[in-house]
């Protein structure tokens, strides 16, 4: 066990000696008032008057003097100690607000050290700077002696920041502990070891997690974007101060800020990939806005393993890499080449989003929650009890443009070990953005399983079949999806918006072959065309001829050196491995969210019977726009 390791509880325990009664000064306010640059919910901050909360759509009662509860989430404890509430009891603005903000803070200041929950700075750092940026709201017309145990609660928690970092939390965490490290340097500059030690540990902390296309490490648009908050409050701070700005600091943000642009729809919200979800779009900008007066977005993050093509009004993004490394993998799902697909602000085909709650957080890391193809009883990566994954696959990835056209093409061998075969996938984007085109193959399965092949649809989007296809109705536009496979209509679930919605998916799978013949030896002619760009049978007038893609050099995240050759508009990275499928997509009456399992409630359809047959050809599916 390393020393710092060993001796961190000693550490911790000296830190967290109350400066008051000693020989340290303890200074009676802020030397500088900060200001907490979010919005605020007033309907959260009225409940929280009444003693009640609701989170992630389970109500709990405040209970004096109670901070932790084994039987609460994780998730639930960092809110609740984190105290990003006083925003939402700011935001109310009625004196019963600041008398509970106020009195919610006196009953935490009031905890002797050894109970106080300190053991994760993140959490930690939220609350010295929620403490600091509400201060004006409820602590500067409180007694003296309120004003003096929160100054000095100020310093021993700071302290204990000190005395964890930088072992205890990495990624966008260790930022949030740094943050609360600095606020509380500038607002009590008589001791300048805070500031010290947060100049000695800013720069490791950030080259660690960001990406030199400005990607995050976890691949999580998520991640990214509390990133960029992160960097932003920091800024705020140090201008606040007066004191120079790191050029480290200065630099990431100017990197993040284009890189969580190109990760949004045109609704402005998150793209759904590795436990993310929309957000809110004016606060998603609002922080942009506060990180970078840039408004660049990056035309490709070949680091971060994304491919954003974008025509006319029509845009997808993929993911195109393998999952994160260990240590960042723990928001990491099986969505290895998964896109999601948009046409100006309406979302048509998504991925199924993420959860805090237990149950769906791990369902929703499956195959089923993406739009993507999956193989029953087969898993392309492993998730561990931990939350960690293993057995990670292989992706390649190739993007080239032409006159506006995109072509990508995308493989994971992720099945390949099981017999499943490589996983082929080709998506073309026409240069008007009216028509998108897709293929799903298998190549070199040595068992006959049937894929399955699942379009998860936004809720917004209504679904009606035809004798052409399925009609794909938004506000604005139809569009129309054929497929030369069997296509179901099904129930799905989207929580991409923080709640559980019902919504429908397609699914996809290949035909079955006449069981009393064998199927025909394709000419070399055939062959070739089998194999080339999808264009399906039976598609609307105009749209039949498919463009042959440019010539363009295949990028395998085994051989970084040729990622030169990618053209700018891709995106690469590590991706989430990938288990086998399991989220239950059926909608629960439930308000509770009952928690699915990958053994009750796997959502994959029976294997087709196979055996003794050639396997199954490929699937190739369109999607046109058919009225505006």
């Amino acid at each position: 066990m390393p020393l710092r390791r060993w001796t961190r509880a000693p550490r911790l325990a000296y830190a967290m000696r109350n400066p008051l009664g000693g020989f340290a000064r303890v200074p009676a306010a802020p030397a500088v008032v900060l200001r907490d640059l979010w919005p605020g919910n007033a309907t959260v901050g009225e409940k929280l008057v009444r003693n009640r909360t609701e989170f992630e759509g389970v109500p709990r009662s405040l209970q004096s003097g109670v901070w932790d509860d084994p039987t609460w989430p994780t998730a639930y404890r960092r809110w609740l100690q984190g105290f990003g509430w006083l925003q939402d009891l700011r935001e109310l603005g009625a004196e019963s607000a600041r008398i509970k903000a106020r009195t919610l803070v006196a009953h935490w200041i009031r905890l002797p050290a050894a109970e106080r929950a300190v053991i994760d700075p993140s959490v930690t750092g939220a609350r010295l700077c929620a403490w600091l940026g509400c201060y004006e709201f409820f602590a500067a017309s409180a007694d003296d002696a309120f004003r003096q145990n929160l100054m000095a609660s100020l310093m021993m928690e700071a302290r204990s920041i000190m005395a964890l970092m930088p072992d205890a939390v990495y990624g966008w965490q260790a930022l949030c502990a740094l943050k609360g490290l600095l606020a509380v340097a500038v607002s009590i500059p008589d001791y300048p070891e805070f500031l010290t030690r947060y100049l000695r540990l800013i720069d490791e902390v950030i080259t660690s997690q960001i990406l030199p296309d400005g990607g995050h490490i976890t691949r999580s648009p998520e991640e990214l974007f509390l990133t960029v908050k992160e960097l932003a409050e920091m800024l705020y701070i140090l201008q606040a101060a007066r004191l120079p700005l790191p050029t480290t600091l200065v630099d990431a943000a100017n990197r993040t800020v284009p890189a969580l642009r190109a990760m949004r729809h045109a609704d402005g919200g998150l793209a759904l990939f590795n436990g993310s979800r929309e957000r809110d779009p004016q606060l998603v900008e609002l922080v942009l806005n506060r990180a970078s007066r840039s408004r660049v977005m990056a035309a490709g993050l070949p680091d971060s393993g994304f491919a954003r093509l974008s025509s006319g009004r029509a845009l997808v993004i993929a993911d195109a890499a393998a999952p994160a490394p260990a240590g960042f993998d723990h928001t990491a799902h099986a969505g290895m080449l998964s896109f999601e697909f948009s046409s100006g602000k309406q979302r048509l085909i998504v991925n199924c989003g993420a959860s805090r709650q237990k149950g769906w957080a791990e369902a929703l890391r499956y195959p089923a929650a993406h739009s993507v193809l999956e193989l029953a009883g087969m898993s392309p990566m492993t998730f561990e009890t931990n939350g960690t994954t293993s057995r990670p696959p292989q992706v390649s990835r190739t993007h080239a443009t032409q006159d506006g056209a995109h072509w990508l093409d995308m493989t994971h061998n992720g099945y390949e070990s099981q017999g499943g075969g490589v996983y082929h996938r080709q998506l073309y984007l026409g240069k008007d953005g009216r028509t998108l085109r897709g293929e799903e193959k298998l190549e070199g399965a040595t068992l006959a399983r049937a894929p399955c092949v699942r379009f998860h649809l936004h809720p917004d989007i209504m679904v009606e079949p035809t004798e052409n296809g399925h009609l794909l109705h938004s506000e604005e536009e139809s569009w129309l999806f054929q497929s030369d496979g069997q296509v179901r209509v099904e129930e799905s679930v989207y929580l991409g918006q923080g709640r559980r919605t019902t919504t429908l998916q397609l699914v996809i799978t290949p035909p079955l072959p006449p069981q009393d013949e064998a199927p025909p030896a394709l000419s070399p002619e055939e062959n070739a065309e089998e194999n080339a760009h999808p264009a399906p049978p039976d598609e609307p007038e105009g749209t039949a001829d498919t463009p042959t893609p440019p010539e363009q050099e295949r990028t395998l995240e085994a051989a970084p050196a040729a990622q030169d050759n990618v053209p700018d508009t891709s995106m690469d990275h590590p991706e989430p491995e990938v288990t086998e499928s399991a989220v239950d997509i059926a909608p629960k009456a439930n308000t509770q969210e009952p928690s699915p399992t990958p053994q009750s409630t796997s959502a994959l359809p029976p294997a087709h019977p196979l055996a003794g047959l050639p396997p199954p050809k490929p699937i190739h599916w369109a999607l046109s726009l058919v009225n505006e």
